[in-house]
């Protein structure tokens, strides 16, 4: 019982935090100039308490129509990150953008991951991104159980990359039901622009 209830507290996390006072807020698209107005979606981030210091930050994505749809989390407690609460990605790709073959690294945390692995029953990683060949562009799937994928990729667009996980995760508890499994989700839309176009943002629903 007590691993059940400390899942849906991790998961409740950003909920609670919504609720205190707002003391600080950033968008990275303040800046006029680098706002593409014909892009669907503009990236965003608010931050409560002194950046990456004692603090909270939310970083999501605001449609057209002024849906948000938000995306990572990050808990600072004297300058680090806070992995029990925090839900974010980390994106790296090396070479140069003349290379026909570029290096890429992601890694990605979530609260479930402070669930010991003896009570994962099962998990699904899914890390999808637009791959252009010749002339078009298709998609690149890679099926995964990590929290960090290797993968080798093709200058998109000027080294901008357009992504998405989907990260599922089957738990099972003494306190459960014999049988039954609590199912974690964890989603991100990965995006190197401030301003875009991408699509699977909508999954974030």
């Amino acid at each position: 019982m007590r691993q059940t209830t400390l899942l849906l507290l991790i998961l409740l996390i950003p909920l609670i935090s919504c609720n205190k006072e707002k003391r600080t807020v950033f968008e990275t698209s303040n800046d006029k100039s680098n706002q593409d107005t014909t892009k669907l979606y503009r990236k965003i981030k608010i931050i409560y308490g002194e950046e990456k210091k004692n603090s909270e930050e939310y970083e999501g994505y605001v449609s057209k129509e002024k849906d948000t749809f938000w995306n990572q989390w990050k808990f600072f407690k004297n300058s680090v990150i806070d992995s029990s609460k925090s839900k974010f990605y980390d994106l790296k790709i090396t070479g140069n953008k003349n290379d026909s073959i570029l290096k890429g690294k992601i890694s990605f945390f979530s609260p479930a991951d402070s669930i010991p692995k003896s009570n994962v029953s099962s998990r699904d990683v899914t890390f999808i991104y637009l791959q252009r060949e010749s002339d078009s562009i298709i998609i690149k799937e890679i099926k995964t159980d990590k929290n960090i994928i290797y993968f080798d990729y093709k200058n998109f667009d000027e080294m901008t990359f357009v992504g998405y996980i989907s990260d599922l995760r089957f738990f099972e508890f003494d306190s459960l039901p014999k049988d039954e499994l609590l199912l974690n989700t964890n989603y991100f839309a990965i995006d190197t622009e401030t301003s875009t176009n991408n699509n699977f943002i909508e999954l974030l629903k």
